[in-house]
């Protein structure tokens, strides 16, 4: 039921004739008389007033809330009363008047409640962030309920699914304090955790998932299990009297926390004056406040779900990056450096005010598509196969150990000439020297970091000074070209094998129902190995078709590249080195110069966090 607005009724002037009929009348409709000119106190819903024009002088300013005895404007009044009739009509008139405007107060308080429902509704279903979502939870609550200040406790969720597996039982679950608004002093919890039983206000509500409305906490009834602890009023002098406690409870029916409000008083979001001033809260204020602790409950549910959808998403993330490094060991870690590096450069992008990031800045939601585009840019590299992906010298170790095996037949077959021709005896040393000097020049092309003209002339004339059989060379010309690689170990065709992870990645990630603040994802993972001036793969896209943040993934995957130390086939460069690389990129119009400026200049490199194993 709703709570009495407060009624004051003023008579005009205070000493008129008719001031004890309308205390009478006043007081029978549990109104309060009060003079003309007294302050509207906060906790009055309205003032009526009663004008005895026969004894005013001057105007009054008159509105729908004025009886006027004697003659005046009726359209400016509620009603207009001739002195004869004051005895008879004055009682009815002020009733209709204090009802009439009763309801008026009900329905705009109806309004404001309802309004703030909503408010509340909407808040709560928009909001992902813990924090942001009880925040907004105790201030809409606080101000439907005129509390003065509230908290909110939450079951722990080990208690809840430990709950659950022992099929209902309450033993040891604890709740804890989540978050508190106070108008009059800053709120601290003097216990942060409590057990759920019948020894405190919040374990009893939690235990027994059942509302308390104590109208003075001072006035407990001796013989209640509960007592206030008293902590938080001790310590700075607050003096919390009335309080209201509700349950939270999900769908399941399981108490999942509990909302505490304080002190009623008359205008909410102003701190109390005095603590004389606080009233309890109403059986209404008891059902509004089930209202809010329902839709509190199904919020707190859904951030819940949110969380563990958010939480199986990474653990997917997780499981999809470990079977990418799990095929190739020595780049692990590589993914996690290149998402923490990409996300810092876009943060310090985004903070910048000079002019080359000056229009640049990356939403919440964009930082976290980039982090997920950037953890999975290599996805792809499950498509590539392994033999490829993980080359580490020109020759595969069964094509070196082949030209091996013919570099022995044809040690072998010098020497039965030399057997057999007499003449072919004294060149077998010579012989024999040359096919060990051309092996080693071949173990040493295969591991050599860069292949020059020269040892491409060299490595050719080994092919074709050593033949097993007219059509059957040492070196055969597919391996011939692999040695004569001039940097890396890759030929064209692994080279466009491995570049097609690209590509591989993008149609994995396609298939994946993204979310619409994720949806950009698969096209900045798309979009990391393109460069400025078009030299880039798979697309050849150039300048501003490149996505920003692709940009920045592009510099953090070269900088991780050319600086990881876990590399069979080469050895870790220093991060100086590496900017030296970088800004020669740049130079070329490659990459973006003043990305790279900014990852030098703020160092980001000394913050990247080696994943844990």
């Amino acid at each position: 039921m709703n709570e009495a607005p407060s009624v004051e009724v003023a008579v005009m002037p205070p000493n008129s004739a008719f001031a004890g009929v309308v205390a009478r009348v006043a007081s029978g409709l549990g109104a309060t008389l009060c003079r003309p000119d007294s302050p509207i106190s906060a906790d009055i819903a309205l003032r009526v007033m009663v004008v005895d024009m026969s004894r005013v002088t001057g105007s009054p300013r008159l509105n729908s809330r004025c009886i006027i005895i004697g003659d005046g404007p009726a359209l400016a009044a509620w009603d207009v009363i001739a002195l004869e009739e004051v005895e008879e009509r004055l009682p009815r008139a002020m009733r209709n008047l204090v009802e009439c405007e009763l309801l008026r107060a009900r329905a705009e308080s109806e309004r404001e409640t309802i309004a703030v429902l909503n408010q509340i509704g909407y808040a709560l279903s928009a909001i992902t962030d813990r924090t942001q979502l009880l925040d907004e939870l105790l201030t809409h609550a606080r101000r439907a309920l005129r509390a003065d200040g509230a908290s909110i406790y939450l079951i722990d969720e080990a208690s809840i699914e430990s709950d659950t597996a022992l099929g209902g039982s309450r033993n040891a679950r604890t709740i804890r304090f989540a978050a508190a608004q106070n108008d009059t002093v800053p709120f601290f919890a003097g216990r942060t955790a409590l057990a759920v039983d019948d020894h405190s206000l919040i374990g009893f509500v939690a235990n027994r998932a059942i509302p308390l409305n104590i109208p003075d906490l001072r006035a407990l009834p001796p013989d209640v299990p509960y007592k206030p602890s008293g902590t938080f009023d001790a310590a700075t002098g607050y003096q919390t009297r009335s309080a209201l406690l509700v349950p939270l409870v999900d769908r399941d029916g399981r108490v999942i926390g509990v909302l505490l409000f304080v002190n009623h008083k008359a205008v909410a979001g102003l701190p109390l004056a005095s603590f004389d001033r606080v009233t309890a809260f109403s059986e209404r204020h008891l059902a509004l406040a089930r209202s809010v602790a329902s839709q509190a409950a199904v919020a707190l549910e859904n951030y819940r779900l949110y969380r563990e959808i958010a939480t199986l998403f990474d653990g997917f993330v997780e499981a999809a990056v470990t079977a990418i490094e799990a095929r190739d060991p020595s780049t692990g870690g590589h993914s996690y450096r290149v998402a923490q590096l990409t996300e810092m450069l876009a943060r310090e992008v985004t903070e910048a005010d000079d002019p080359p990031f000056a229009d640049v800045r990356f939403s919440a939601r964009e930082l976290t598509e980039l982090h997920y585009a950037a953890i999975l840019h290599d996805f792809g590299k499950v498509g590539v196969r392994e033999e490829v992906l993980l080359k580490t010298a020109r020759l595969y170790p069964w094509e070196l150990a082949q030209i091996e095996q013919r570099f022995r037949i044809a040690s072998l077959q010098a020497t039965l000439e030399a057997i057999n021709e007499n003449t072919a005896e004294a060149m077998l040393p010579s012989r024999l020297s040359q096919l060990q000097e051309d092996l080693t020049l071949v173990r040493r092309l295969n591991r050599i970091g860069r292949v020059g003209e020269s040892e491409g002339v060299a490595i050719r004339t080994v092919a074709e000074r050593w033949k097993l059989a007219e059509a059957e060379p040492v070196l055969h010309a597919r391996e011939v070209r692999r040695l004569c690689i001039p940097l890396g170990t890759l030929d064209p065709e692994e080279r466009l094998e491995i570049e097609r992870h690209v590509e591989h990645t993008y149609r994995f990630l396609r298939v994946i129902p993204w979310t619409r603040e994720l949806r950009n994802v698969p096209a900045l993972a798309y979009a990391h190995h393109e460069k400025l001036d078009g030299t880039g793969y798979p697309r050849r896209l150039r300048g501003e078709a490149i996505p920003y943040g692709a940009r920045l993934m592009t510099i953090s995957d070269i900088f991780d590249a050319l600086t990881a130390g876990d590399r069979p086939y080469k050895g870790a460069m220093s991060p100086e080195k590496a900017v030296q690389i970088l800004r020669a990129e740049a130079a070329a119009g490659k990459v973006l110069a003043p990305a790279v400026e900014l990852l030098n200049a703020k160092r980001l490199w000394t913050r990247v966090v080696e994943p844990t194993s």
